[in-house]
């Protein structure tokens, strides 16, 4: 993928569009052909038509989930804001997608992922709408909020969809090529919106994502199909008691919480660093474009992506979990250190280690597992979504502290435009608290407890 940063650094556009098709359209293919291959419950409602559209809503919400990371330089100076500032505006969209979790299990499991992914990605197009046409900081958040209401469904649904439309020896590929998707939309949203901010403007690039909102809600209206319900109303009220008594227990459960711990720090990566302030904090240590930059922030991406398959084969391979994370935060940890804090590092390698630190990071998606484990197996689901709660809430708590901590360091400096500064320093200062977390993340390993197969 180093071939894209000279193609985009030096203008020449149509290679770096032309590139970055082919290469991810291969991937895309990949990933489709693998879907393919599995065995539906049924081929009425072309079940790899529905999961496809399922995959592109949740790849396009996360592609407006990390548009903001290369525009943080046109938001302050357009809209006065501080790092303080910025990092709520942008967490904003986290707080109701964090609330909203169980809500929207329940949600989609009585309308349905054909009203759901509908309704939803006509809301984020709103959404985009008026975060791109916003006039004041309170339409920024607006806009930010509303998107993150619509996305909370989004991984859901795909879960609905592979549950209700494939065999269940299928469900667990199908959820890894989700996440994959999710990763993908993260690439999408970073080095090829940073190309359309810089040839359009970051608010007609917003009006974009906006329009494929509203494309991808009629897309999903016209070939979705629910899957026939046969419970009674009364079977229907009993499952929904269970639901709040799957809620209850597994907010009792201390080891829940000690694995939510390692579960919002391993995600610290994506949140705080791809999502945010590691786009900046690359301009300013090797003086790169956003483009530039916003490309070598996606392989933490990538390295997520990959490092989720790769950590799932290991902790099967050596059947433990457990040691499997912790393997991970020793990991994620040293590269982490090494890409932030080491300045003999190249552009090159630096973008390797953030590599890697995403792949360490990618062993996050274990925290499920571990989680299941912890309660009865009828309140596994509950767990899940749960955990997926306590793993999102990193992004509304990570970027508000970090850009605080940043105008904490930055002591008052500004331009004579008024813009804030930031240097090398203050970040690395401000990362501090990252690394901290880090390491609560690896002592939080030594507590949980460990899930084994059985040997065959």
């Amino acid at each position: 993928m180093f071939e894209y940063l000279p193609a985009v650094a030096g203008g020449r556009s149509h290679l770096f569009i032309l590139n970055f098709v082919q290469k991810y359209s291969i991937l895309i293919g990949m990933v489709y052909f693998v879907g393919c291959k599995m065995e539906c419950k049924s081929n009425r409602g072309a079940p790899m038509l529905m999961i496809s559209i399922a995959w592109l809503f949740y790849l396009y919400e996360y592609v407006l989930r990390v548009e903001p990371s290369v525009l943080v330089n046109d938001l302050m100076g357009g809209f006065g804001l501080n790092s303080s500032m910025i990092g709520f505006v942008i967490s904003v969209l986290y707080i109701p997608y964090v609330a909203l979790q169980v809500p929207c299990g329940m949600l989609t499991d009585k309308l349905g992922v054909r009203g759901m992914i509908a309704i939803s990605s006509a809301l984020c197009g709103v959404g985009a709408f008026i975060f791109g046409s916003a006039t004041c900081i309170f339409q920024l958040e607006l806009g930010r909020f509303l998107i993150g209401v619509a996305s909370a469904s989004a991984f859901l649904c795909c879960g609905k969809v592979a549950i209700d439309f494939f065999e269940k020896s299928k469900v667990s590929m199908l959820m890894s090529i989700t996440m994959f998707m999710g990763c993908f939309g993260g690439i999408s949203g970073a080095a090829p919106t940073a190309f359309l901010v810089d040839k359009i403007g970051w608010r007609q690039t917003t009006f974009i994502f906006a329009a494929a909102g509203i494309v991808i809600s009629i897309i999903a209206a016209l070939l979705l199909k629910n899957k026939k319900e046969e419970k009674a109303t009364e079977e229907k009220n009993k499952s929904q008691q269970k639901i709040l008594d799957g809620i209850k227990k597994v907010i009792k459960n201390k080891k829940t919480w000690i694995v939510g711990i390692y579960g919002m720090a391993s995600y610290l990566p994506l949140s705080a660093i791809a999502e945010l302030w590691g786009i900046p904090f690359l301009e300013q240590r090797y003086g790169v474009s956003t483009e530039k930059a916003a490309l070598s922030s996606a392989f933490i991406f990538i390295g997520f992506g990959v490092g989720g398959i790769i950590f799932s084969w290991l902790a099967e391979k050596i059947n433990s979990y457990k040691n499997a994370i912790s393997i991970s935060a020793v990991g994620m940890l040293i590269a982490f250190i090494f890409a932030i804090y080491n300045d003999s590092l190249s552009f090159e390698l630096c973008v390797a280690l953030l590599f890697f630190c995403g792949l360490f990071a990618g062993a996050n998606t274990l925290c499920f597992a571990l989680s299941i484990d912890l309660v009865p197996a009828e309140f596994g689901g509950t767990s899940t979504g749960f955990m997926n709660m306590l793993i999102m809430s990193s992004g509304v708590i990570f970027q508000p502290i970090l850009g605080r901590l940043l105008d904490f360091f930055r002591n008052g400096l500004v331009t004579d435009a008024g813009t804030p500064i930031y240097n090398l320093t203050m970040f690395r200062s401000a990362f501090v608290f990252v690394v901290v977390s880090m390491i609560c993340a690896l002592v939080a390993t030594f507590f949980t407890n460990d899930v084994k197969r059985a040997s065959c």
